[in-house]
């Protein structure tokens, strides 16, 4: 893997903190702690502060390793079975993270499009990004940052106005335990997936900085924060309850110099782009791990990833086929399955660390 900059790394932190959040956390935490949902976030910030740190130590600990390389070091054969683990793992998650994107995009755009081909369509670019260095992968992610920032600054300019705070009040009305819970999702979907960036060594990215990854990481937390307030302090609570996907419905509301309007396709490629970054980090992990555990040349890693993306589109279009079984099934299996292989193994490897060798 060649060498990245420090400011590539942390666009890929950014984008990964933010992809599942308008499709599926902001609607379970808007369901769960309602107008508290803000506090739930700024809670997460706080507590997700504990996952951050172990990862960044675990890069600090081994520079010039991976995650699937620490564990094979320092656990032996039980450090590859936890490496299956964390490549099963990250292959449900790219077929679920490549699930919202297509689904979303049907939902709301292409609904009279053919689901099958949606799904073909948007996997002709991950086949080809996954087939390239990681290093091409990641100066896009940060043209892309750039794009990115500009649509913030259109959607603050164009929505800021429209603020009632009286929308969010009462503060703290709800049951405190739904307000830990919307915490606990949004670590799990949020914050938990930065666990990926793991798998590229500390020596290969250039004038790596902790310090700057953290504030990435409190300033990609916090606008997630600010995209939860001006949801329920727009639309109101019962409102942002009845929408699917109340923040891209938000966006509906921005004009750009109150001359043009509907520009809500446009400023949601924001959204999509941090999706996109979460399905190629999810494959370049499966990526590097196989090729670590099973010694796999170059060219026959990439034929075998281009199989593993023609899998996840076949099995995204027979998954989830009942609507409303997607949000149950996240809640209660697949937040479980992040937090076991991207937290708890993780945490294993960080206690092995501690022991004299």
């Amino acid at each position: 893997m060649k060498k990245i900059t420090s400011l590539e790394y942390n666009t890929l932190l950014w984008f990964l903190t933010r992809a599942t959040f308008i499709e599926i956390t902001a609607e379970i935490l808007i369901s769960t702690a309602h107008q508290d949902s803000w506090i739930s976030i700024l809670i997460a910030i706080i507590i997700g502060i504990i996952p951050f740190s172990l990862y960044s130590y675990l890069k600090n600990k081994y520079p010039d390793k991976n995650i699937i390389q620490i564990n094979k070091e320092k656990l032996g054969k039980f450090g590859t079975f936890l490496n299956l683990i964390l490549i099963a793992a990250t292959f449900i998650f790219a077929i679920c993270s490549y699930w919202i994107i297509v689904h979303f995009i049907d939902s709301q755009y292409l609904y009279r499009t053919s689901t099958t081909i949606i799904i073909i369509i948007l996997i002709l670019p991950v086949i080809y990004t996954i087939t390239k260095n990681f290093h091409v992968f990641s100066k896009v992610s940060l043209i892309m940052f750039y794009i990115s920032l500009i649509f913030i600054i259109i959607i603050l300019s164009g929505l800021i106005g429209n603020v009632n705070v009286d929308n969010i009040k009462p503060i703290l009305n709800n049951n405190p335990n739904n307000i830990l819970y919307g915490s606990f999702c949004f670590i799990g979907f949020n914050i938990i997936p930065l666990f990926l960036l793991n798998i590229i060594p500390k020596n290969n990215i250039k004038n790596y900085s902790p310090k700057k990854s953290f504030i990435f990481y409190l300033i990609s937390g916090l606008s997630l924060l600010n995209v939860m307030f001006l949801t329920i302090s727009i639309f109101g609570i019962h409102l942002s309850e009845l929408y699917n996907y109340p923040s891209f419905h938000l966006l509906k509301r921005v004009s750009v110099l109150d001359i043009i309007d509907r520009v809500e396709s446009i400023l949601s490629l924001e959204w999509f782009l941090a999706l996109f970054v979460q399905i190629m980090m999810s494959l370049f992990f499966i990526k590097e791990a196989l090729k670590e555990i099973f010694q796999i040349k170059e060219k026959t890693n990439n034929i075998i990833m281009i199989i593993v993306c023609l899998i996840i589109t076949i099995l995204t279009s027979i998954i989830f086929t009942t609507k409303g079984t997607e949000i149950a099934y996240f809640k209660h299996q697949l937040i479980y399955i992040l937090y076991i292989a991207f937290f708890i193994i993780p945490l294993i490897t960080f206690f092995k660390s501690l022991k004299k060798t």
